[in-house]
Parts: C-alpha cells; structure tokens; sequence
C-alpha cells in the first residue's frame, strides 16, 4: 500500500513536466529553422564568410562547407535554448522559488503520512 502511494505521487510529478517538455520540442524546433535561415542571411549578407571562419578556427580546407555550417546552426541553437532556460527560470513560478528558503509546507506531498501504519 505505501509504495503504491508513493509511486502514484511520483507518477503525479511527471505529469506536470509533459507541457514543458512540448514547449521545449516546439523551441527546439523554431530556433533550428531560425539558426538555419539566419545563418544564411549573416553569410548572404557579407558579415562573414566560411573563409574566415577556417582562417579564425584554423580548420583543415578540406573539411566540407556543411559540417562547418552543422556547427554553427548547432552554436546558435544552443544559445536559443539557453534563453528558454532563462525565460523559464524569470517566468515560471517553479523557477523563481528559491532553492534552500526554509518554510513549514513542503511541495512534494509525503504519501506515508497519510494513515500512519496499519
């Protein structure tokens, strides 16, 4: 009975990250396509070109354009979700709480204090 209520309670956590997780996918998702087209506008633009970017990195010349390229859409994604996990962090109230604030309510339900032992 006891760990039937403690997995039910654990179970009843990970529901609460199903949303999160689907946001995240969806960002995922939107920074690639954004990384990509971005990526060609910043090249297409003149800002830089993968010239200097072997010359900066001191990358073999035959190393293909597209692995580079990989890199780079990979670098930006990067950044993309570290300003998901920031935005998280300022906007989820989960986020703001404070780790170690002392305080006489738990969050996490304690499933053997109910009943006591039987």
């Amino acid at each position: 009975m006891r760990l039937e209520k403690r997995e039910l309670e654990e179970l009843e956590e990970r529901k609460g990250l199903t949303g999160r997780t689907i946001i995240q996918l969806i960002w995922l998702i939107i920074s690639s396509a954004a990384a990509y087209f971005l990526l060609g506008a910043l090249v297409d633009g003149g800002v830089f070109n993968y010239d200097q970017i072997y010359k900066a990195l001191s990358l073999p010349t035959s190393l293909p354009v597209y692995v580079v390229q990989g890199a780079l859409i990979l670098l930006i994604i990067i950044i993309m979700q570290f300003i998901l996990f920031i935005g998280f962090a300022f906007a989820s109230p989960e986020g703001r709480r404070r780790t170690g604030d002392a305080s006489m309510y738990s969050r996490h339900k304690d499933p053997f204090d109910e009943g006591g032992y039987r």
